[in-house]
Order: structure tokens, then sequence, then C-alpha cells
């Protein structure tokens, strides 16, 4: 389907039409079997979700918007079979749902006032959309378990009350209501071995950050703060592989950043960008209580929270004294999700690192796979040769494989990052807490 969603309507239409006909052609001449039904069943659940996947992605690659109301699609939904709980055993039936649920709960987003404001609002308009369109509770109550369990293990389970609520009231297995009860006492809990502040609030919500103290609290320290990863859709604040124990281990003061992503608050890179500005400004206007050195502040992140940190590090470059990047994004002008969410308000070259160093951006170090599928490695050379250039030191330490999540793999990668990481950090010469180092 990806293949075709630069054609015009018409011509998706018509190429993914004649792709159907010569699945079902080759069907045809197979005797009538059970695995024979299973097929047709997997090739119409398959045509049916690309019918409604095509305008998101037909927008998303062209700039140019489908119609909500636009009959091939407002078909394929007619065809699913809502109520049905065995065919949640099937991907292919999983795949379709997962379309529909994103096609119509973004016009929820979009429409509804009550979705325009507040925490987790793609997970409360997909459980919305489940009860105004599904019957069976069955099927509600597996479809929902499934949606917030996804959202916990990749947002974390802040202000999902009501979401665990509706499932006990569907009666959902009791046991998986206890683990998600749990999570959502550990975020509202206040934690034993770091502190919680409250950096903005958001239509009601407050934005923390998770500060990670040294052990001598008399004298300052460097501090580095952390973006997490997720493609500015997904993260939590606590996902941070090897650099922040590290780092602390090492004498840093380590603040974990918590910040708006699409599928909490329908966010933008720009809203998280922004919120970034306002991280830095927090840390340094609170240097004191936190008993940090200001002019020793160090950023960093994974995937999208790495090109977070670079935006940074040159944005930024009068308050950001160094970085740390793994398998980071360098140009996300080149990204046709970025531009379409992006490009309508700011020119995305002058929000990509790549097309914006200088002479003054700080010292900083790359963490990369040279087989990483979703941020090129060439980005991270090209960087590092212009830092080069400019005079800005840096280095580059390379992966030979592991792709985009190398760092989750290897336990001698994690290794080998925080030693380059520790020889890094000496070279710019910071006094950090000596019973740390």
């Amino acid at each position: 389907m990806m293949q075709l969603v630069r054609e015009k309507p018409d011509q998706f239409v018509a190429k993914w039409n004649a792709r159907r006909k010569i699945q079902d052609d080759q069907l045809a001449s197979l005797p009538a079997s059970e695995v024979k039904e299973k097929e047709k069943q997997r090739i119409r659940w398959q045509w049916a979700s690309g019918f409604i996947n095509y305008p998101y992605f037909h927008q998303r690659e062209t700039g140019e918007p489908v119609t909500p109301e636009w009959t091939p699609k407002k078909t394929a939904i007619l065809s699913i079979p809502f109520n049905e709980a065995d065919k949640l055993q099937s991907v292919q039936y999983l795949e379709l749902i997962q379309a529909w649920l994103h096609d119509q709960g973004g016009q929820i987003i979009k429409t509804e006032a009550e979705f325009k404001q507040g925490d987790n609002r793609w997970l409360r308009a997909y459980f919305v959309l489940i009860e105004r369109t599904i019957s069976n509770r069955e099927v509600k109550r597996i479809l929902m378990t499934r949606l917030l369990k996804e959202h916990i293990d990749e947002n974390g389970a802040k202000n999902t009350g009501p979401q665990i609520d509706t499932l006990e009231r569907f009666e959902a297995d009791k046991q998986q209501i206890q683990i998600f009860r749990a999570a959502l006492a550990r975020e509202l809990t206040p934690p034993d071995d770091h502190l919680r502040f409250v950096y903005q609030q958001v239509e009601g919500v407050d934005l923390q950050l998770h500060v990670f103290p040294t052990s001598r609290k008399n004298d300052t320290s460097p501090v580095f703060i952390w973006f997490h990863g997720g493609s500015w859709s997904t993260g939590h604040w606590s996902y941070c592989p090897v650099l922040c124990r590290s780092l602390r281990e090492q004498g840093f003061v380590v603040i974990q950043a918590e910040y708006r992503t699409s599928q909490r608050f329908d966010g933008t890179p720009l809203d998280a960008l922004a919120d970034a500005h306002k991280i830095i400004d927090w840390a340094i206007e609170h240097a004191k209580e936190l008993n940090i050195a200001p002019q020793q502040l160090m950023v960093g992140g994974f995937s999208s929270g790495a090109s977070l940190a670079a935006q940074m590090a040159v944005l930024n470059s009068n308050k950001v004294s160094a970085a740390a990047y793994i398998a980071g994004c360098f140009d996300p002008s080149k990204d046709s999700w970025y531009n379409s969410v992006v490009a309508a308000r700011q020119n995305t070259r002058q929000l990509s690192p790549l097309h914006m160093l200088n002479t003054h951006v700080p010292p900083q170090i790359f963490f990369h796979a040279k087989d990483d599928e979703m941020c090129a490695y060439p980005d991270a050379q090209a960087m590092t040769q212009q830092l080069t250039a400019l005079g800005v030191p840096n280095r580059l330490i390379s992966f030979e494989q592991g792709g985009h999540f190398f760092i989750f793999k290897s336990p001698d990668d994690r290794k080998r990052i925080s030693t380059e990481l520790g020889q890094f950090v000496d070279t710019l010469k910071w006094k950090r807490n000596e019973d740390q180092h």
C-alpha cells in the first residue's frame, strides 16, 4: 500500500482494487477449504485497511488532503465486523482495527472540544470510539485492554485512571487491572531516589522534571538534561539507556524530562521544542536549589530525543555547553511526517541541526549504528565532518550493526558507550564531585 500512497485518490482506488482482483483470481483456482476461506478473509481485511490508511499517508507524503467523507474509506469501514470476538485472533484483522482507530480517533480529536485539551488524548479518543461503535462487551474489553497496555508500555500510566475504571466496569481481567493500577500508583507516589518538579502546566496537566542528585549536596555539579525518544509521538521520561546512569556515576546531576508528545497531548515537534527551551531555562533559574553549575549544562537524548537535544545545542548554544546523542535524526527536514506537521508553521531546514551548525555550538559526541534504518548514519557522519571543519570538538562512536535500537541489544555496546562517554566528559575538564568520579 505504501508504494501507492502518492497516487491521486482515483488512481489509488483503481490500482488497489486491481491488486485485490489479482489475489482473488489466484484464490479462485484453489479447491474450497478452510485455509482458502481464511485467505479470502485476510485479503478482504488488507484491502479495507488500505482504503482507511490511504488518506492519512497520502496527506503525509504529498501534503494533499483527502476529504474525511471519501467514499472508498467509508465503504471499507462499513465492511468491518466489529462485534465478532473470534476475529481478534487474526493479525490482519487487528491491523484493520488499528487503521480504523487511527482514522476515526483522529477525527474525534480534530472535531470534539473535549479532546483538544488534557492528557492521553489519543487513548481517550480510542476508548470513546470503541464505546460508541462496538456493542459486544468481550470485544470492547479485549481491545481496550490491549490499547491501555500498549499506552502504558510506551508512555507510562500517568492520568490513566479513567481508562482503568472503564476496564473494571467491563469486568476486565482482575490481575491485569492490578498491574495497571500498580503502574498508575508508581506515577503518583513520591519517588525515594530522586526529586520531582513541575516546570510548567499545560491545560491543567503538570509537566515534570525528574532530578537525580549526586551524593555530595554541598558542591555544585555539572548537569545533564535527558530527552527521551519515541518519534515525537510516544515515550516516557524514565527511558534513558546508559547515559543517565553513567553520568550520575561521573558526578552529574541528571534531569530526565517529561515533554509534550503526540499520543498524550496531540503535540507536534514544535511543542516539544518549546518545552525543551523551558526545561533548560528552568534548570538554569533553579541552579542554586539543584546545586548545579549552569555553565556546565549538557543535553542528550535517544532518537527523536537526540534530535531535540541537537536542536537545543544549536538554538541554545549560549546555555548548552555539551551534548551527547544516541541514534539521533539530524535532518528532520527529510522526514515526510515531520514536514507534514511542522512545515506549515516553520521552515524545517531551520530546525534541522545538520543545516544549522555554526562555530558557537558546544562539543558533541555521537553514538550511532551504521545500519540504522530510521535515523541515517551518513547524517551523523556529516554532522561530525561539519563540526570538525568549524573547529568544534566532537566524536562519532560507530557501531557496525544493531540498527536504530542497537543500544538495547548488546551489553558490550552499552559498556563501550559508558567508557567513551567518560572519556568525552574528561575532555570537557569540568569540576565534578570527587566521590562520584
